[in-house]
């Protein structure tokens, strides 16, 4: 028995052992959990910060510029990958449909817009597939850029000095970054942040209303500034809700107003029949 015993422990040893060598030589391949809120910007702490305008940057064309070149109006900025197969394409495209529904801002005369891939294996091939991808419309060719790095090290000091965060993930075989697009004021500060997925026409209309302030001269901007008093943004939700803290101010101004005259012209009538009577 006791020999039986013992080549029964052997042989689980054994097996365990197996199991053990089977196990370092097909590893399980860990599960990656990402955060989401590791890609949600800090915006309380990046709104206002002035990008670098020296930043250098190569166009479609392939002719060198600077950030700043772009600036004197609101601009519009989107960070992606030409080589990405999703998420970056439809992020741009997004915003294609968005500003196609911008009624009070125009493309060119009131804004421009610049996507600029973070990933130095884009090219000019690459970049030139992804925005034909877009299938832009003509009027919008010049006034939307896109772009290369000129310096990667300057375009991630730029994108750290915002809080944008993108890393590639070798398991994956992706880069890891927000769909956000940062509307920049006509000198360069981060005005506004707005995720791709919560984005409508008026969020980036009242954006652009916003990074516009202090360039109101013509009747149309006075009109828009008007409109984006009726809005504020929402930094939890990422988009502009209605403004109910100055509806409930201006209802409250109204109806002090109306008891005033009500009770100024009761009053005068009060005293008009008392003299008659």
């Amino acid at each position: 028995m006791r020999g039986l015993g013992a080549i029964l422990a052997v042989a689980v040893l054994t097996l365990l052992g197996g199991v053990g060598v089977a196990g370092a030589q097909y590893p399980r391949e860990p599960e990656s959990e990402i955060d989401p809120n590791l890609f949600r910007i800090d915006e309380k702490s990046a709104l206002g910060v002035k990008l670098d305008a020296d930043l250098p940057l190569v166009d479609q064309e392939g002719r060198g510029f600077r950030l700043g070149d772009l600036l004197g109006k609101p601009l519009v900025v989107v960070l992606a990958y030409y080589r990405c197969d999703g998420t970056c394409s439809v992020v741009n495209r997004d915003l294609k449909n968005v500003l196609a529904d911008v009624r009070r801002m125009e493309m060119g005369r009131d804004y421009r817009v610049l996507t600029i891939t973070f990933d130095k294996n884009d090219n000019q091939e690459t970049l030139a597939k992804f925005r034909q991808g877009l299938e832009l419309p003509d009027k919008w060719l010049k006034e939307w850029t896109f772009a290369l790095p000129g310096d990667q090290g300057a375009l991630r000091r730029m994108t750290d000095s915002i809080g944008y965060k993108y890393f590639w993930s070798p398991r994956d075989k992706t880069f890891f970054h927000p769909g956000v697009y940062v509307v920049l004021s006509g000198e360069g500060r981060a005005s506004r942040f707005l995720y791709s997925t919560a984005t409508s026409a008026r969020d980036l209309e009242l954006a652009l209303i916003d990074a516009q302030a202090g360039q109101i001269a013509e009747p149309r901007d006075i009109i828009n500034f008007a409109v984006s008093l009726c809005y504020s943004y929402n930094y939890k939700e990422g988009r502009y809700t209605i403004n109910i803290p100055l509806f409930v101010g201006l209802g409250a101004l109204v109806f002090g107003v109306l008891a005033l005259v009500v009770s100024v012209v009761g009053y005068r009538w009060y005293k008009r029949k008392e003299r008659t009577a």
